[in-house]
């Protein structure tokens, strides 16, 4: 018997509705996932009877929204599976009614709000599921550790479950988040095949020594709980979460005996740090109230201390040499000095208090300044050599000078020479957006790939170096973002429609090129601010919402590959986040054969659709 309940305005239910069914094996009333959230139990209880008979020889109830006490009265003997996913079920049946439950292989009562205990489950020998997440009035289980089938236990959620369970000593992962649990007990080094223990937001104070003794744990999650001492853990861990916690000193000494790979105490009440294990590659301490650098290993990989309250950062090839990822965005440094020439890649400085661009290694592809105070920056052939990503968004940059060109303020005197910097490959992404104090964006690469500039209201002049087509393979898509300039001149306006034409003429030769490939897809969104859309760029023009085009037999250019681009002016002045922009074109192609394709466009990519092999859009608002 199946019937989808979410379908339904009520369900009329009698005592004896099941009762001549005696041949009757399955019972799957089920609600579709949209409607999981909105059904109420209350259209279960046509004639507010408080039970049904269920016959014997059922072997898979699933019955969510069940809307009944218990299932007294029941005999689960034959039972496979049991599932009553949100029911109004306070028991399943009295402790020591049914022990022959050698059927039974999954119990699944998650989100059973009103659900107090398990009962017995001594005859359950061969159960693999036990689901009860959810379940926010379960205060007690069983006794579990005979199950030794057991695979899957669900207890997350269970916000008054206050004992920590006893299961087979072979279960690989507990999950035991948003638990009343306040200690993990001496019991524990019984379970020598856990893997992943995870009481996050749980009642945790007091971890036993004894988790040391477990050989197989590598993930240990303690994240808000309570807890004020580091916990002595296992060599065999390899991921520690300790944030949001009450623990203010972490001193882990090169004698330490773990493979502990990542830890992560953001939020926590650190204030000291002393860690000497080579095993560790990955630390996060951010937002912890730490006022000096950390003391951490040469072999770390990636650190993360934004939102502290360290002031200055000095780092050597000798002391932090691994180092590839550093964040420090919204802490208090005003100075930054790196000399890590062979590893690092990514720094974030984002809204710090720094009022000088920071020395940098040649080695940095990824460099983040929004919302700095930096005014000039002045970077050299040294530094740009592998910089690939470039942010300044927010920021009060009035000045950026490459030895090439100038951002900066008309009482500025400008730089015009010649110098392939920034004209070099490997700058693929410039952010400059909400830059109010920007007016000069001078000799610009031609082919870069993101250039985001909107926002930026006192920007005036733009422009592009002259260069030969890019020989970049890699290089399938453009986006342009000029949104919110209205102090763009005329000649500025030009040379962005230039470039984005310029742009729209390489990816239609790529896409020339690359026609047996049906999986390659170009792109092109650009936009910026104007009124008018140039004649001599695009011929064909209507003030209407459809255009009609009549293209010569083989094309304008004699090609049997048909290519156009598409530019509109629209009002985008109440559009406050461009990366969902959206639009849509319908296009009709006649004779011999009417083909009507669909597309369409968003500021991240276009959307594919039949055979249609990429997405060319120029917006002017």
């Amino acid at each position: 018997m199946k019937l989808d309940i979410s379908q339904i305005d009520n369900l009329r239910l009698h005592r004896s509705t099941f009762e001549g069914m005696i041949n009757l094996k399955v019972i799957f009333f089920y609600t579709d996932g949209f409607f999981l959230d909105k059904c109420p139990a209350e259209k279960f209880l046509a004639d507010q009877v408080d039970s049904v008979s269920l016959p014997e020889e059922l072997r898979y109830l699933r019955w969510d929204y069940y809307p009944f006490k218990s299932l007294s009265g029941f005999n689960p003997k034959n039972l496979v599976v049991l599932k009553l996913i949100r029911g109004e079920i306070e028991y399943l049946w009295n402790g020591d009614d049914h022990q022959g439950l050698v059927n039974l292989k999954e119990i699944n009562v998650a989100d059973c709000k009103n659900l107090r205990k398990i009962p017995s489950l001594l005859g359950a020998i061969n159960l693999e599921i036990l689901e009860c997440s959810g379940c926010e009035s379960l205060v007690e289980l069983p006794w579990l550790n005979h199950l030794t089938s057991l695979n899957k236990l669900g207890l997350t959620g269970c916000c008054n479950l206050k004992t920590f369970p006893v299961v087979p000593k072979q279960f690989p992962i507990l999950e035991l988040s948003d638990s009343k649990i306040e200690e993990v007990p001496d019991s524990i080094e019984h379970l020598v095949r856990l893997i992943k223990l995870c009481l996050k937001n749980s009642k945790v104070n007091t971890v036993s020594s004894n988790i040391s003794k477990l050989e197989s744990l590598h993930d240990l999650d303690l994240s808000h709980c309570p807890i004020a001492e580091f916990p002595i853990i296992p060599r065999s861990l390899t991921e520690l979460n300790l944030s949001e916690t009450q623990i203010e000193d972490v001193c882990l000494s090169l004698d330490t005996p773990s493979n502990l790979q990542t830890l992560d105490m953001s939020g926590s009440r650190v204030k000291f740090v002393s860690i000497k294990m080579e095993s560790l590659r990955d630390l996060n301490l951010s937002h912890c109230p730490i006022v000096k650098f950390p003391e951490i290993p040469r072999t770390l990989i990636k650190l993360n201390l934004s939102g502290t309250q360290i002031e200055e950062v000095s780092l050597s090839l000798d002391s932090l040499g691994n180092l590839q990822t550093l964040d420090m965005s919204g802490s208090r440094v005003k100075n930054v000095s790196i000399k890590m020439e062979a590893a690092l890649r990514d720094l974030n400085l984002s809204h710090c208090p720094m009022t000088e661009f920071p020395e940098i290694p040649r080695s940095l592809r990824k460099l983040n300044l929004s919302g700095t105070q930096i005014k000039e920056v002045t970077l050299s052939l040294d530094s740009l050599n592998n910089l690939q990503m470039l942010k300044m968004s927010c920021s009060s940059i009035q000045k950026l000078q490459c030895s090439i060109i100038l951002f900066g303020l008309r009482e500025i005197p400008t730089v015009d020479v010649s110098s392939p910097i920034l004209m070099s490959k490997s700058i693929y992404r410039l952010q400059m957006d909400h830059c109010e104090s920007l007016t000069l964006l001078s000799e610009l690469p031609p082919y870069i790939p993101y250039l985001d500039a909107h926002g930026c209201t006192s920007l005036e002049k733009v422009s592009f170096t002259n260069l030969d087509p890019l020989d970049d393979d890699d290089v399938d898509w453009f986006y342009m973002l000029f949104c919110n300039c209205f102090s763009l001149s005329q000649d500025s306006i030009d040379n962005i429609e230039a470039n984005a034409m310029l742009k729209i003429g390489y990816l239609a030769e790529k896409q020339r090129l690359t026609w047996e490939y049906p999986y390659l897809r170009y792109r092109l969104f650009c936009c910026f601010t104007g009124n008018k859309i140039s004649t001599n760029m695009f011929e064909h023009q209507s003030t209407s919402s459809s255009l009609v085009l009549k293209i010569a037999p083989n094309g304008s250019s004699g090609s049997r590959f048909l290519v156009f681009s598409i530019c509109l002016v629209a009002d985008l002045t109440r559009c406050h986040h461009h990366e969902y922009l959206k639009f849509f074109c319908e296009y009709q192609l006649t004779p011999p054969v009417v083909v009507i394709m669909k597309s369409s466009q968003d500021s991240g990519g276009p959307v594919q659709t039949l055979r249609r092999r990429g997405s060319i859009w120029v917006i002017m608002c």
